[in-house]
């Protein structure tokens, strides 16, 4: 698992230090701004920054479920969990 975030490094940085540290990965997306986010498909332009989103990918790197957001609603975990137990 890993975030991704149009943020800065310095503010991913100091995001985790906050939260006590992760146990995953963040990667910053800042630069060329939203180049992931917009590859797929979750990048809000007016606004500058992606959507909530979650992609499980497979071992081989196939997007096998996508979850989108806005940024006030939460993921179901369960419906997570769910998606990743028919990959294991």
């Amino acid at each position: 698992m890993l975030g991704i975030t149009c943020d800065t490094v310095y503010t991913l940085r100091d995001w985790a230090e906050h939260l006590g540290g992760l146990e995953f990965p963040l990667c910053s997306d800042f630069w060329p701004h939203g180049e992931v986010a917009t590859a797929y498909g979750v990048l809000n332009a007016q606004i500058g920054r992606p959507e909530r989103s979650i992609f499980i990918l497979d071992r081989e790197g196939i997007v096998r479920y996508v979850d989108v957001h806005t940024l006030r609603e939460v993921p179901d975990p369960a419906e997570i969990e769910e998606e990743l137990a028919k990959l294991a």
